[in-house]
C-alpha cells in the first residue's frame, strides 16, 4: 500500500472520529438504504429503515446515518449494528468507497445505498 492511500485512510477516519464523536449514539430521524445480496440464490434486496428492522436471520440496528464532505471527498456513512444469533458486528458502511466496509458474511453481502432525511 502506498503511503498517500494510507495517508488518505487516515485523515477519513480522523474526519469521522471529529464529526461523529458528540452525536454518534444521539437519537437521529435519519433512514438508510441498504442493498442485500444473498449469495447464495444471487438475488438482491433493498431494505430502509430509521431503527431496526429484521431481515431473515439477521437484524440491523441503525445508529446513525449521515452525508459528509472533507475537502473534495463526498460519502454517505452509516453505523450499523448487524446481529446474527451469537454474532455481533458494529462497524461503519460507505455509499461510494464501499471497500472500507469491513462486514463480511459467508451469505450476505451488505452495501450502503444512502442515507436521507426520515418522512
Amino acid at each position: 500500500m502506498s503511503m498517500l492511500y494510507l495517508l488518505k485512510r487516515l485523515l477519513i477516519v480522523l474526519f469521522l472520529i471529529n464529526t461523529f464523536s458528540s452525536q454518534a449514539f444521539s437519537e437521529n430521524s435519519r433512514n438508510a438504504s441498504i442493498l442485500i445480496l444473498d449469495k447464495s440464490a444471487s438475488t438482491k434486496y433493498e431494505l430502509n429503515f430509521s431503527k431496526e428492522i429484521q431481515f431473515r436471520n439477521l437484524s440491523f440496528e441503525l445508529i446513525t446515518c449521515e452525508n459528509i464532505k472533507f475537502d473534495k471527498y463526498v460519502d454517505e456513512i452509516a453505523l450499523i449494528k448487524i446481529s446474527q444469533e451469537e454474532d455481533i458486528f458494529i462497524g461503519w458502511f460507505f455509499s461510494i468507497t464501499d471497500e472500507l466496509n469491513l462486514y463480511s458474511n459467508k451469505i450476505y453481502e451488505v452495501t450502503l445505498k444512502s442515507c436521507s432525511n426520515e418522512n
